[in-house]
C-alpha cells in the first residue's frame, strides 16, 4: 500500500500554481517579459502537477505498481523543483537563459510552498 496521500499533494501542488501570491501573481511571471527562470520553474511545476492529475487514484490506492511509479516520479520532481527555486549558485539561471549574476527572486511565498511539496 502506498503512503503517498494524492489529494493532499495535489492541493499542495495547486496552492503553488494558483494561489494569489505565487507563481501566476509573481511580479515577473506576466507577459510579455516573463522572466525565463521564472516561467521555466512554473512550466516545470504545471506539468509535474498535469502528470498527477493523469494518475489513477483508484489504481494507486490498490497499489498499482504504474500509478505507484507515477506518483515517484511526481515527487521526484518536487523535490528538483524545490531545488531549483531555493538556488542560490545562479547557475539555474544559466540553464534557463537568465542572468547568473542577478537570479530570479521566487520571493518566500513560492520558496515557502515549494518546500511544502517535498514534506
Amino acid at each position: 500500500m502506498s503512503t503517498t496521500n494524492i489529494q493532499d499533494l495535489n492541493t499542495k501542488m495547486q496552492a503553488l500554481i494558483e494561489h494569489s501570491s505565487a507563481f501566476e501573481s509573481h511580479p515577473q511571471c506576466k507577459p510579455p517579459n516573463t522572466h525565463p527562470t521564472i516561467f521555466f520553474l512554473y512550466d516545470f511545476v504545471r506539468n509535474t502537477h498535469n502528470q498527477l492529475k493523469a494518475v489513477d487514484a483508484e489504481k494507486y490506492a490498490a497499489g498499482d505498481n504504474g500509478a505507484k511509479n507515477a506518483v515517484s516520479e511526481v515527487e521526484g520532481r518536487n523535490a528538483f523543483a524545490n531545488m531549483l527555486i531555493n538556488d542560490t549558485s545562479g547557475k539555474l539561471s544559466m540553464m534557463t537563459g537568465g542572468n547568473p549574476s542577478n537570479p530570479a527572486d521566487f520571493g518566500a511565498e513560492i520558496k515557502a510552498k515549494a518546500q511544502i511539496l517535498t514534506q
